[in-house]
């Protein structure tokens, strides 16, 4: 996901029925129009009437050309671009729920299924999750609607593990992926890297992504990026500049935290650096 793309939160414009579980009732006839977004959170949507020809282009590719129905469903993943387009017959209706990711890699954890990211499902008929959308779409009373909400929403995710997720033609390649990242990060180690707009890059949530780079680099994003930081300022000690200044620009907070870093990783100081690069640093610009 880049940063011209949108994020949309589980919580805009959207009613919570549960923990980690929202119901989003669009106007009737309203439509995203082309506008490049994505979900911070895993979306299923049922047509309870058609809204007429209809475009997505989810991911890099090109999803779906066609004519919803009612009672038909889309499964959009977290943190994958949108854009839509339709050609209005007139007013339409559908319902959202909204997943967030912690709940499908708790429904994961406790059925034992594969916690594998999601494949977007681009206008299908599958009565079993047109049966749980519609019911967590409709009203009850009091306590119990959130009790029901919760045990209808737990259905819902592990029936999206079953059906929806592990590696398939929708998933983008593993190796490009992590690819793109380290080079982003490599652009931006002057900058704060917090986990979450990490995965958000990935397009994967925290939990899944922090295993999967794991997998990928054979180390935490945590401890990739503060070895990465070491290695610039190294580098940057090693050209000459001064201690305050490469700690700057490789994204340490202070000399403190070069030193503490490079201590641990290297197993010298920065002021060692400075030694071995034979010459006195120069003066920062």
């Amino acid at each position: 996901m880049d940063e011209t793309t949108e994020l949309v939160t589980l919580g805009d414009g959207a009613d919570r029925i549960a923990d980690g579980l929202g119901l989003h009732r669009p106007n009737p006839g309203s439509f995203p129009e082309g506008r490049r977004h994505a979900h911070g959170f895993h979306q299923v949507t049922l047509f309870l009437s058609s809204p007429g020809r209809c475009e997505w282009r989810i991911g890099d590719g090109f999803a779906y050309s066609g004519r919803p129905s009612a009672g038909d469903v889309v499964v959009i993943p977290a943190y994958v671009p949108v854009a839509a387009s339709v050609r209005r017959q007139g007013p339409s209706a559908s319902v959202s729920v909204r997943l967030s990711t912690d709940r499908i890699d708790r429904a994961a954890e406790a059925s034992g299924l594969a916690a594998d990211a999601l494949r977007r499902g681009a206008v299908r008929r599958d009565p079993f999750l047109r049966e749980l959308v519609g019911k967590l779409s409709e009203e009850t009373d009091g306590a119990g609607r959130e009790l029901l909400a919760d045990s209808l929403g737990t259905a819902l995710a592990v029936h999206l593990l079953r059906e929806y997720a592990g590696p398939g033609g929708d998933e983008p390649a593993r190796d490009d992926r992590f690819r793109r990242l380290t080079a982003y990060i490599e652009d931006h180690l002057d900058e704060p890297l917090p986990v979450g707009r990490l995965a958000a890059l990935a397009g994967l949530s925290p939990y899944h992504f922090i295993r999967r780079f794991r997998a990928a680099t054979g180390a935490t994003p945590h401890q990739y990026v503060i070895r990465r930081r070491v290695e610039r300022a190294r580098a940057l000690i090693a050209d000459g500049r001064g201690i305050a200044e490469a700690a700057a620009r490789a994204g340490f907070s202070g000399q403190s935290h070069l030193h503490h870093h490079v201590r641990r990783v290297l197993g010298v100081t920065p002021g060692d650096l400075t030694s071995a690069a034979g010459r006195p640093p120069r003066r920062p610009r």
